[in-house]
């Protein structure tokens, strides 16, 4: 505790520019400043300032020695934050990056629920089909869904996603429907932009390069083909449920499954679980559970 109360003091010299400024910053004596400070420079052993009767600077030693302080203090208080913010209630405006199908399937039906739990929390939705850069886009939360996440991100997986071909009924009774994975490439396709499935169709253990008649970057627009019968399209099973149910799209090849891939809550290493992002996930993973999503 001794170096760290000297760690603190030199920081705050560093940064003031005088032990009277640091010992105002930190609410104590001029000379415990420059107690703390002398104390660590002889545990040390090593200058760690250059003190004048007008400046206070840091030695070259003590400037390589501030940048990693620096990332210390910070550490600390990031901890003390962690801590306290675990008791307090959720609050404040919360970011979420979010593919656009997915927040319209399954996010925002759940949302009035959410808000009428936390009246204290705001939400804003930035949606998209492509991953959002999280720490440069200030972002608190992202939903993504891929076979495996970055190991830079924390996450938690909240379900689970598969991609499955898909026609419609018309389509397949003027086309035929494919036996085998091969037998794609003699059919209309439609692709998808933003995700790797635009060009690459996963069927079974057999990568299938695929050159779609009609490609779109929207969600939107690739379910409304694939309903107008343009072609046989791959899409994840939760993104066209209703459409099977209804007998709208059927599904193809189903004997030749796509992996598996996670749908998951990341943030940042770098960012706190705030008490008001603990809240949106736990609640969407209930409210998932409740929409029938596979785990």
């Amino acid at each position: 505790m001794e170096t760290f109360a000297g760690i603190e003091a030199f920081v705050c010299v560093v940064e003031t520019g005088s032990f009277t400024a640091a010992a105002r910053r930190l609410q104590t004596a001029k000379s415990s400043v420059s107690d703390s400070v002398r104390a660590l420079e002889e545990r040390m052993g090593v200058r760690l300032l250059d003190r004048t009767t007008r400046s206070v600077r840091p030695t070259e030693a003590g400037a390589a020695f501030y940048r990693h302080c620096q990332r210390l203090i910070g550490d600390v208080a990031s901890a003390r934050r962690e801590a306290q913010a675990v008791h307090k209630t959720p609050a404040g405006r919360l970011r979420v990056a979010v593919p656009d199908a997915f927040a319209e399937r399954y996010i925002v039906p759940g949302l009035p629920a959410f808000l009428a739990a936390h009246a204290t929390i705001e939400i804003e939705l930035i949606e998209s089909a492509a991953a959002s850069r999280l720490i440069d886009e200030g972002m608190d939360l992202a939903i993504r869904i891929v076979e495996k996440p970055k190991s830079s991100l924390v996450v938690r997986r909240i379900a689970s996603s598969r991609v499955i071909i898909v026609g419609a009924p018309a389509y397949l009774a003027q086309y035929g429907t494919p036996q085998r994975p091969r037998d794609v490439l003699s059919h209309r396709l439609i692709g998808f932009t933003p995700l790797t499935w635009g060009h690459t169709w996963q069927l079974g253990k057999e990568a299938i390069r695929v050159t779609p008649r009609v490609m779109t970057n929207s969600s939107g627009s690739l379910r409304a083909a694939a309903l107008a019968g343009l072609g046989l399209t791959a899409v994840p099973e939760w993104f066209v449920a209703d459409a099977l149910v209804s007998g709208q799209l059927v599904r193809v090849l189903g004997d030749h499954e796509a992996p598996a891939s996670g749908i998951y809550a990341v943030y940042p290493t770098n960012r706190l679980l705030a008490p008001k992002v603990r809240a949106f996930v736990d609640h969407v993973v209930r409210d998932l559970r409740v929409r029938g999503l596979p785990r």
